[in-house]
C-alpha cells in the first residue's frame, strides 16, 4: 500500500513537470519570433517608429495644452 502511494505520488509530480516544460517550450518560442520580428524590422524598416499605431507621444504636445488649462 506504501508502495502504491508513493508511486502516484511520483506520477503526479511528472505531470507537473510536463506541464512547465510545455509551457517553458511555448514561451521560449514566442519570445524568440518576437525578437526575430523585432531584428527584421530594424533591419529592413529602420524609420519606422510606430505612429500610426498608437499616434505620436511627443512630452511637448502635452505641455503646451497644459499651458492653456486652468488650474
Amino acid at each position: 500500500m506504501q508502495n502504491k502511494r508513493a508511486l502516484i505520488k511520483k506520477i503526479n509530480n511528472m505531470e507537473y513537470l510536463l506541464v512547465f516544460g510545455i509551457m517553458f517550450v511555448v514561451v521560449g518560442l514566442i519570445s524568440w519570433r518576437w525578437v526575430v520580428g523585432i531584428d527584421y524590422m530594424q533591419k529592413n524598416h529602420p524609420d519606422y517608429k510606430g505612429d500610426d499605431l498608437f499616434g505620436s507621444f511627443d512630452d511637448d504636445e502635452e505641455n503646451e495644452n497644459d499651458k492653456h488649462q486652468i488650474m
